[in-house]
């Protein structure tokens, strides 16, 4: 009888000690969520922006319903640089980052980051000009069309040439000389003569060869001349419309603005794109519009947004949608937000309250 009584208070005191350790572990958790935070945003369109000081937009507006959701207050913090703001989360200064911040594998090394808020990815924005000028024109020529027919057109000429030479040299050595170089030469130069004018005056072809070889350029000059007028308009016509740019592929070598150390930066590196940073998209979006750079990569529904706010003409987006991303908000390390925040975006997600709150601001979008 002494031996189970001993045994059940050892078990009620295993059991309280216990549910002390949980009760102090629930009091810990409660004291590390603090009832105000601190939440940096960073001014990015209709996504983020500010009104009389107070920041407004789909993120904002996402924050405010997650906040009343974990019963919290909020101190916004103006950061105008996505750096900054980074610098920010990770040295502690700021509870809560909105950004919009996309999730990387690279900065989720140095700071945490919640579930997805929103799916995004690039688009481009080029100017649209009807000038025409030199320079657009020989920018027309190099097209690879162009340059693989005149590439096709000068190997059958040479090769020609050198047949047009051998038939004629000792026959009409006065139009084309015996001598290897000048002969060729000559006979390279009656082949252009006449596929540009329709012949030479002061040469002329007594063989069968050359006389065959002569009525062969006659009508396939004709051709050759069509085809290099259709492509050479079709060329210029694109690029007076809706400049050289069309899709992510035509960004190498070309100057494209970005928003200073957005991801959009890394996306115009890989494709061979020269990069300019700038603070906004706006200021990204005047550069175009000067001339001071060829395209503007940036997060599509933020350039849609600048594009259609500005109220100018002139600039338009191009292309599909590339590199997608996730958007989401971002913490300092081991943050004990995390859990709470990313129940709460789930929740959000389920009863559909963010994709109203998107479509509010940024409008439906197939």
């Amino acid at each position: 009888m002494d031996t189970r009584r001993t045994r059940r208070c050892a078990a009620a005191l295993i059991a309280l000690a216990a549910l002390a350790r949980g009760g102090l572990r629930l009091d810990a958790a409660e004291a590390s969520s603090p009832s105000s935070l601190r939440v940096a945003v960073t001014p990015m369109s209709a996504l983020v922006d500010f009104r009389d000081g107070e920041p407004t937009g789909v993120m904002p507006e996402v924050w405010n319903n997650l906040a009343e959701r974990l019963g919290v207050t909020t101190t916004f913090v103006r950061v105008d640089a996505i750096g900054d703001v980074l610098d920010a989360v990770r040295s502690g200064t700021v509870d809560v980052a909105l950004g919009p911040l996309a999730i990387t594998e690279e900065r989720e090394r140095t700071i945490d980051m919640t579930h997805p808020v929103f799916h995004s990815g690039m688009r481009i924005a080029v100017r649209q000009t009807s000038r025409s000028s030199l320079v657009s024109a020989i920018r027309s020529m190099l097209t690879r069309q162009l340059l693989s027919l005149f590439v096709v057109a000068v190997a059958i000429a040479v090769a020609t040439a050198h047949v047009l030479w051998w038939a004629e040299r000792h026959k009409n050595p006065t139009s084309f000389p015996p001598d290897y170089p000048r002969g060729v030469l000559e006979a390279l130069w009656w082949i252009i003569s006449v596929v540009i004018t329709g012949g030479c005056d002061d040469k002329h072809v007594d063989a069968a060869v050359g006389r065959t070889i002569a009525l062969g350029w006659m009508i396939g000059g004709i051709s050759l001349i069509a085809a290099f007028t259709s492509l050479l308009t079709t060329a210029m016509t694109t690029e007076q419309v809706t400049g050289v740019i069309h899709s992510p592929r035509d960004l190498s070598g070309r100057v494209v603005a970005v928003q200073k150390q957005a991801v959009s930066v890394g996306s115009v590196r890989e494709r061979g794109g020269i990069v300019q940073e700038y603070p906004t998209i706006h200021d990204a979006i005047e550069a175009l519009d000067l001339g001071m750079v060829e395209a503007v990569v940036a997060e599509s529904e933020a350039l849609m947004f600048a594009v259609t706010s500005r109220g100018k003409a002139g600039v338009r987006l191009v292309g599909p949608t590339f590199d997608s991303f996730d958007y989401g908000i971002a913490l300092p390390s081991s943050s004990p937000l995390r859990e709470p925040l990313n129940a709460a975006i789930l929740a959000m997600r389920e009863e559909r309250v963010l994709d109203s709150i998107k479509d509010r601001w940024l409008g439906k979008h197939e």
